[in-house]
């Protein structure tokens, strides 16, 4: 179930948030129960995994609308490398009419120095013409620091210099270099449930005012060894948005994942 505010608004604020709250309670909830099986010893960590998430929301009656959401994210790790791969699609419609459409992509290698010190490089696609970009790629290099190494805690900042170019609906192209700093949380608060949360701040080296901050948090519930149920809540702000366009776009979603 996806509701994306790019313009427009499909449900209220206190209603979104209501249910994500909702969401996330019960997905704790459901996580304290005891599993009745023992738990296996840990082995040495897959060197390929992953997972899917499919979400889709319809409604009709005075006004038609669906909502369609999907992921996915592939890690390999032949240490000391980690190479992580994601990509999302977001469509949303109200009565046959298209009011959010949205594909990403990205791609990250990690090398760890120390068990704590790391360097990176990775690039990323995005488009999204309901906020006016037909697209943005970046490219960026950097390091990357482990403050809490968990095993219920895990915090990762990091700090970096890339290169992005904007292909604009309207008020024209930008190319410029940037800087980015990044941090990642994750809270195991029970076996089977764990909270996330990954924030970013990007700034252009040219423009001071044309900054960009996003931030995305999830609560994820196991309900199998396999299947796990997900909520979260994306907020995208750019500072100097294309000419004509929104600063802010948000997403609410509740999906089904399956690990492999």
């Amino acid at each position: 179930m996806h509701q994306r505010r790019s313009g427009r608004e499909f449900v209220t604020r206190p209603m979104r948030f209501g249910l994500f709250l909702w969401l996330a309670a019960a997905g704790a909830a459901l996580a304290q129960a005891p599993c009745p099986c023992p738990t296996p010893p840990a082995g040495p960590p897959p060197l390929w995994s992953g997972s899917a998430e499919l979400s889709f929301l319809s409604t009709s009656g005075n006004t038609t609308t669906s909502s369609l959401g999907s992921g996915l994210e592939v890690d390999y790790k032949p240490a000391p490398w980690t190479v992580i791969f994601k990509a999302g699609y977001l469509r949303s419609s109200t009565d046959g009419v298209t009011t959010a459409e949205q594909l990403n992509a990205s791609v990250k290698g990690i090398r760890d120095l120390t068990p704590r010190i790391d360097v990176y490089a990775g690039g990323g696609y995005l488009r999204n013409r309901f906020a006016g970009l037909n697209s943005f790629i970046t490219g960026e290099g950097g390091a990357g620091y482990k403050i809490l190494v968990g095993p219920v805690h895990t915090l990762r900042g990091e700090l970096g210099l890339g290169y992005n170019r904007e292909d604009r609906l309207v008020g024209g192209n930008r190319n410029y270099a940037s800087a980015r700093a990044g941090l990642g949380y994750k809270w195991e608060f029970s076996k089977t449930a764990a909270f996330t949360n990954d924030a970013s701040y990007q700034r252009d080296f040219s423009d001071s005012e044309n900054w960009i901050f996003s931030d995305k948090a999830a609560v994820a519930a196991s309900l199998t060894a396999t299947f796990s149920l997900k909520a979260s809540y994306t907020l995208l702000y750019r500072h100097e948005p294309v000419p004509t366009f929104k600063r802010t776009d948000t997403a609410t979603a509740v999906a089904l994942v399956a690990k492999f």
